[in-house]
């Protein structure tokens, strides 16, 4: 794991808990699926299918997909976010397996295939490499499986969204290098951990170049123009309310037949 990597998931370590306790887990407990309507419909129905969510941090949708009826597998590079998901997990006695893992090093790790490659919201940007991410989506995934991505769109960056009233472009939408923080914001709370994290920027065509390079077949890629988001409020401003620039996309790629 290089240095950047391991930063990033002190990070998430640092955050963890803060999550734990102001994601709507009482929802999960009382048996309510956290995943917003888009992507349910998106992904369709789940029951009795193997379905493996990369970069689950404390499980929330994993185990949502898990009260839908999949065979759930969360992975994520936090020991800390995983500490919590498999607490969920116990409180709600549905049955999941948890893995801590880099999605760089994940083959190492996962031996089986899967009906379902699932990630969702915020997940990209996590990503160093996306064409080794899409090689590693591809070797999960069982022939006629399908990766489905759901994520904050790329051209969504180059927005200055803190001026009242207007949309400033501010970022250069091919800026190809590392972006470094040194605090890192939590989207739930006020709370800002001193932890220093790089994101990577992936446009979207590299992203849809990388998976069909993987061997994989778009079945589609969906544009919005507004926000989803399910299982906290930090972002609930934002839900439903229409731009007029893409906010969000979503993508759907199948591993055809052999």
């Amino acid at each position: 794991m290089n240095s950047k990597t391991l930063s990033n998931r002190e990070a998430w370590d640092a955050i963890a808990k803060t999550h734990y306790e102001n994601y709507h887990i009482e929802k999960l407990l009382s048996g309510e699926p956290l995943l917003c309507d888009l992507i349910k419909s998106e992904v369709g129905d789940v029951q009795g299918k193997s379905l493996i969510h990369l970069l689950c941090h404390i499980g929330t949708d994993t185990l949502s997909w898990g009260l839908l009826g999949a065979q759930v597998t969360g992975v994520d590079i936090s020991p800390e976010s995983i500490h919590y998901a498999q607490k969920i997990a116990s409180q709600m006695g549905l049955e999941a397996t948890f893995v801590i893992s880099d999605v760089m090093d994940l083959m190492g790790q996962i031996h089986g295939t899967y009906d379902i490659v699932f990630a969702s919201t915020g997940v990209l940007c996590w990503i160093p490499d996306i064409g080794k991410c899409a090689a590693t989506v591809r070797q999960l995934l069982k022939p006629g499986g399908f990766f489905y991505l759901h994520d904050g769109h790329p051209f969504r960056t180059m927005i200055d969204e803190a001026q009242p009233g207007a949309k400033c472009i501010q970022k250069d939408y091919f800026y190809s290098e590392v972006w470094e923080d040194d605090n890192f914001s939590d989207y739930t709370s006020d709370v800002a951990f001193p932890a220093k994290t790089y994101e990577w920027g992936w446009t979207l065509g590299e992203v849809v170049t990388a998976f069909c390079q993987a061997g994989l077949r778009i079945a589609f890629l969906h544009e919005f123009p507004q926000y989803f988001y399910s299982g906290y409020d930090g972002y609930a401003s934002g839900t439903g309310k229409i731009e007029l620039y893409p906010c969000t996309f979503s993508l759907k790629a199948i591993a055809e037949g052999q």
